[in-house]
């Protein structure tokens, strides 16, 4: 069981890039955390558990309705209420232009961007609307205001993410429900340095070529990484007023 007298928060993919360093910074606030993920992410869990840290672990896949379900039924049985929910599955899976691009491979991306966030995002506002409300944060993305080369169902499944959001926070005011969504650019998570260095060894140039590229996307000529968007996280988790709002955190690269 949860020590109720901390403020608790369900987060879906711990183990993301995002997700990570998210968790290390709510566990050194007090928070509790009860994680629901696949087995990838159960290693990064459970050396945060061996070192006593109050955060759990529920393996579940994010894509099957019945398996979501039975993720927030045990999570039910861990602590009676959440004072928050942060879904952070998602990712642009596919490069390819339309003419390239397979229905399937479409489906997939709005599966996991969208669909499992409708899950997530509908099994949390009804233990929500049962418990006096709560702090629901989507992830969306700049690719879902401005289209991005070959991303294209990447970018029709965040701006779905957006338009959820609305709904949801329109849905649940009456029931002191705030949802909110987070619209990072790009973000320097390990997977992405990863495919930096990669791309520069298959162009035959230096990292810092590659990296440049995609700072001059912004006014500010600046990444951002993953431990800077906790304090936006953070506002989320806490506010009473902020409501249906799609936050961008990407340095000014879309402005208005």
């Amino acid at each position: 069981m949860v020590d109720n007298k901390r403020k608790i928060i369900l987060i879906t993919a711990p183990g993301s890039g995002i997700g990570k360093k998210i968790i290390e910074n709510l566990l050194k606030d007090d928070y509790e955390i009860i994680t629901l993920g696949r087995e990838g992410s159960k290693p990064f869990v459970e050396e945060l558990i061996l070192n006593g840290y109050p955060i759990h672990f529920i393996e579940c896949d994010y894509l099957s309705e019945k398996s979501i379900e039975d993720a927030f039924s045990k999570a039910k049985e861990l602590t009676k209420q959440i004072t928050g929910m942060i879904h952070l599955v998602g990712g642009s899976l596919i490069s390819k232009t339309v003419d390239e691009l397979k229905y399937d491979e479409f489906r997939e991306v709005i599966e996991v961007n969208l669909d499992s966030a409708f899950l997530a995002g509908r099994e949390s506002f009804k233990w929500m609307k049962e418990t006096g409300g709560g702090n629901i944060v989507f992830f969306g993305s700049t690719t879902g205001f401005k289209p991005s080369n070959k991303k294209l169902p990447y970018g029709v499944a965040k701006a779905g993410v957006h338009a959820m959001t609305l709904s949801f926070a329109h849905e649940g005011s009456k029931y002191n429900i705030l949802t909110n969504a987070i619209a990072p650019g790009y973000v320097m998570t390990d997977r992405h340095k990863q495919e930096i260095q990669d791309k520069a060894l298959e162009k035959s140039v230096k990292s810092e070529e590659v990296l440049k590229k995609i700072t001059l996307k912004n006014p500010m000529d600046q990444i951002l990484y993953p431990e800077q968007i906790y304090p936006l996280i953070k506002l989320l988790m806490t506010t009473k007023h902020i409501q249906g709002q799609i936050i961008k955190i990407d340095s000014g690269q879309i402005m208005g």
